[in-house]
């Protein structure tokens, strides 16, 4: 479970060039939901993004994880949270080139002190997850950009995390390969992930049981589609 509180983020905080990007947002995300959240460039989803995976830091409100309240962690217990509990896909994969496909998706397990037998097993069942388990010893570089999505979103879900935050996921992908990673979260979500899609793509936020709009760093709509529920 998600909890924010009238949460408000301002960039350079007290100084002359202060900005305010989050104003009073307060929502709730329940285990097993897929989520959009929606609006034009600017309109806070990525400020957004970066509070919900732990990346970023507010100034006032609340915000709890599982009823863990985030404002009053460390930076190293912020940095376990980031590890264990979330699961976080970018539009650009940010995958390390030089690596092989498992060792992408091993990488969330070294900060976790997982090593070994177990950890190569936890790999191949994330990468079976996604379709990929045969490219598990393939470099990186030799794979499609849908291929590199999925092994991204293998990297995410390794660790089990409690939810599977993904930045404008197919932002770099062409219609089919899109559909294919839409189809693929709905797959990961109907096996009782919560998923949460940053994005301004109406196919893929249709795509989603909810849908929450943001503009102007404020919340201006939150529904859940009877449609797409069905």
């Amino acid at each position: 479970m998600i909890k924010i509180t009238d949460l408000n983020k301002t960039y350079n905080y007290k100084k002359p060039n202060a900005f305010h990007a989050l104003h009073d947002i307060s929502l709730e995300i329940a285990d097993g939901e897929m989520t959009a959240i929606i609006g034009r460039s600017g309109a806070g989803k990525s400020t957004l993004l970066h509070i919900i995976g732990c990346i970023d830091k507010f100034e006032s409100g609340s915000y709890e994880i599982d009823g863990k309240d985030v404002s009053k962690l460390s930076d190293r217990e912020l940095s376990k949270v980031r590890n264990k509990m979330v699961g976080i896909v970018m539009q650009d994969f940010a995958l390390i080139d030089s690596y092989t496909v498992i060792q992408n998706v091993m990488t969330p397990l070294y900060f976790a002190k997982i090593k070994g037998k177990r950890a190569k097993e936890m790999c191949i069942s994330a990468l079976k997850a996604v379709n990929m388990e045969e490219y598990a010893d393939k470099p990186i570089t030799n794979l499609s950009g849908g291929q590199k999505q999925r092994i991204a979103i293998a990297r995410a879900i390794v660790n089990d995390p409690s939810f599977i935050l993904a930045d404008e996921p197919t932002g770099a992908l062409d219609t089919k390969t899109s559909e294919e990673i839409i189809q693929l979260f709905k797959k990961l979500n109907e096996e009782g992930k919560t998923v949460i899609i940053i994005t301004h793509d109406k196919t893929v936020a249709d795509s989603c049981t909810r849908q929450i709009e943001i503009s102007d760093g404020k919340i201006i709509s939150d529904n859940r589609s009877a449609a797409r529920q069905k």
